[in-house]
């Protein structure tokens, strides 16, 4: 009885050990709309709204910068996602929300 008790307690700690080394899954999907944002992971899974996390660099937007011998200017950085491009994504571990990472 105690020897199932020992392996029941070894066992739980094994997988928690395995769930800390993978915190997230790394995804690849398709934009399918670029406002509001929508990516598509396969024909039958479609992220949208709340389950996607945007960074700013995949953005459409300003930035104000201090050009020696010109001084403060605003440029708009255009980066936003488009139709068609493909992202890589991490998938919050036991959530349904994906960082946008990077375009290729």
């Amino acid at each position: 009885m105690a020897d199932t008790v020992w392996i029941d307690n070894m066992r739980q700690i094994m997988m928690k050990a395995v769930d800390a080394g993978e915190p997230c899954d790394i995804l690849q999907g398709e934009v399918v709309s670029a406002a509001p944002p929508a990516v598509r992971l396969n024909q039958k899974i479609t992220l949208s709204g709340p389950q996607l996390i945007l960074p700013q660099y995949l953005t459409d937007h300003t930035v104000d910068m201090d050009i020696p011998g010109v001084g403060s200017v605003t440029v708009t950085v255009k980066g936003a996602l488009k139709t068609g491009d493909v992202v890589f994504m991490l998938q919050k571990r036991g959530g349904q929300q994906y960082l946008i990472m990077a375009r290729r």
